[in-house]
């Protein structure tokens, strides 16, 4: 088990490190347009790691997981302070646009956030930083996140592009289209050009059309999927892991999306999607096919409360280009921990935060406010494909967990997911319990137990804020993170215990300061027969300082 926070997968590793960064913005107005520039400043000083993973993310000139060279970085893991350090300073100019004072149209270049997009079309890459906070959130939450002072504005969540984009609303009509690059690694280019339409009509919906096209060059990229070429198993005690090398990849995904009322107090949702995916060179050439998406809720109003269900259904095939960060980290760490192909090191091209490929199922939710804010969730789905070698090698083909079985042993995996967020408002004091629990299983046939999954992962996090105004607040808490059960033929049972405390005050009219401190260990049962037990324990400290002039 690598040295990462199990939160949010960032490595802990020993080490200080000083980050200052400002974005100097200019704007230049004249007949109803505005002319406006942005230019990054930023120098990162002390450990790499700690930089990169603990501190506000770093702006683009300076990001290795985007496209910027400009750090010396390649994952690793020091055990002592000093080992990873660098110093490196950046200014450059991020971004221009020119629009309308009104943004009925605009016209940027550079580095930019969409105006607007439907994320089972296209999500941009998610971060890989732990965003400064006055404490930890689950991945997975129903609740709202770590309370603020009004003035702290919520830091991004994901990685911006860099290209051109378009974007123009007449009436209740908006457009907008891109042609950027995606972040990759170096010797690699990953390529997005993308167009939407939405149409908005307020209260009485909104209904959108989306079109992408994504398609990678360069040198190849080592992945864990089986269509590639050069394919390996790597069978043991932790199962079937696999790898294959991909290169040349190209996906076309076409969504439309509909948000409508059908009844008084009534919501309704249906996104639709279908994508096209091929590679060269493949395993097996022309075994391509077609993908589909399917997510439909419908929402019941009572008062501010609300009741959900949804259903959704994800083919292995749909939205399936990998697209590696900037920085390949390792690729294995024990299999349970992290088997899954978009986690660490790659990303998906649409959101996967509620299922992944290769699942279907339904999710119900309540989600309650006032003095007692209560949000209750149970979702559960299938593979609609077992994982096996024939399977697998379907160009395009990608389970989002399980790992490989043969021809003739497939079996169905699940995954059953439970969650709860509780949090009582006093009027100085919000207490709040946000737990999550995942169970994940998949039996195995005759002598195939290798192919046994039964895990559990609960986790929790417990908080208590004191407010004591408008611009300070204090918090403090515990959360706990364990992972239970049997993967392949190895027990497992591990416990993540993070304790954290924390402070944020305006310190003027535009500045505000954060201090957190986090104590964390990890302890249980050795992954591989005869192996060391995971034990480590450390404590963070992250000072988070904003400037406004």
């Amino acid at each position: 088990m690598s040295p990462y926070d199990w939160f949010s997968g960032a490595p802990t590793t020993p080490g200080v490190t000083g980050v200052f960064q400002y974005v100097v913005d200019g704007t230049y107005r004249f007949g109803g347009v505005s002319a406006k520039a942005s230019i990054g400043i930023g120098d990162v000083t002390g450990s790499v790691n700690n930089g990169l993973y603990w501190g506000e993310p770093l702006i683009p000139n300076l990001n290795p997981h985007g496209l910027s060279r400009a750090i010396p970085y390649a994952i690793a893991f020091p055990t002592h302070a000093g080992q990873d350090d660098a110093a490196v300073f950046r200014a450059n100019v991020l971004s221009g646009s020119i629009g309308a004072d009104d943004d009925s149209w605009r016209v940027r270049g550079g580095y930019f956030d969409l105006m607007q997009t439907d994320r089972f079309v296209f999500a941009p890459a998610p971060l890989t930083s732990v965003v400064p906070s006055l404490g930890p959130s689950l991945a997975e939450t129903l609740g709202p996140g770590m309370p603020a002072i009004d003035s702290w504005q919520a830091g991004p969540t994901a990685l911006p592009l860099l290209g051109a984009d378009a974007y123009g609303k007449v009436a209740k009509a908006s457009m907008e289209v891109t042609d950027a690059l995606l972040p990759s690694p170096s010797g690699t280019s990953a390529r997005l050009a993308m167009g939407s339409l939405v149409f908005d009509e307020g209260d009485a919906g909104r209904y959108s059309v989306q079109l992408a096209h994504v398609w990678t060059g360069g040198a190849p990229i080592t992945t864990t999927t089986y269509y590639g070429v050069d394919r390996q198993t790597y069978p043991g005690v932790q199962g079937r892991l696999f790898t294959s090398v991909l290169q040349n990849q190209d996906e076309t995904i076409a969504g439309v999306r509909a948000f409508f009322h059908p009844l008084h107090e009534w919501d309704g949702l249906a996104e639709l999607g279908r994508s096209w995916y091929d590679a060269s060179p493949v395993t097996l050439p022309g075994t391509q096919r077609f993908g589909n998406f399917e997510h439909f809720a419908l929402v019941r109003h009572f008062g501010d409360d609300s009741a959900t269900i949804e259903y959704h259904r994800f083919d292995p095939t749909y939205a399936t280009a990998i697209l590696p960060y900037g920085i390949p980290e390792n690729v294995w760490s024990v299999a349970w921990s992290w088997p899954g192909v978009w986690l660490k090191s790659n990303y998906q091209m649409v959101d996967n935060g509620v299922t992944g490929a290769n699942r279907a199922g339904y999710r119900f939710r309540y989600d309650g406010s006032g003095k007692l804010e209560a949000h209750v969730s149970y979702g559960q789905w299938r593979q609609l494909v077992p994982e096996t070698v024939s399977n697998a090698s379907q160009v395009g083909f990608v389970d989002g967990y399980f790992l490989l079985q043969r021809n003739g042993f497939g079996t169905y995996g699940s995954d059953r997911q439970a969650g709860v967020y509780l949090a009582w408002h006093l009027p100085r004091d919000d207490v709040a319990f946000d737990g999550v629990e995942d169970y994940l299983d998949r039996p195995s046939l005759g002598t195939q137990t290798i192919d046994t999954v039964a895990m559990r992962t609960p986790e929790l996090v417990f908080s208590v804020t004191h407010h004591f105004s408008k611009t300070l607040l204090a918090s403090a808490g515990y959360g706990r993170y364990e992972a239970v059960g049997t993967w392949a033929t190895t027990p497992v049972q591990a416990i993540y215990g993070l304790g954290f405390a924390g402070v944020q005050f305006a310190t003027g009219p535009k500045s505000a300061l954060l201090v957190q401190v986090r104590r964390y260990a990890l302890t249980g049962v050795p992954s591989a027969p005869d192996g060391l037990p995971p034990t480590m324990q450390g404590t963070g400290l992250v000072v988070d300082q904003r400037i406004g002039i």
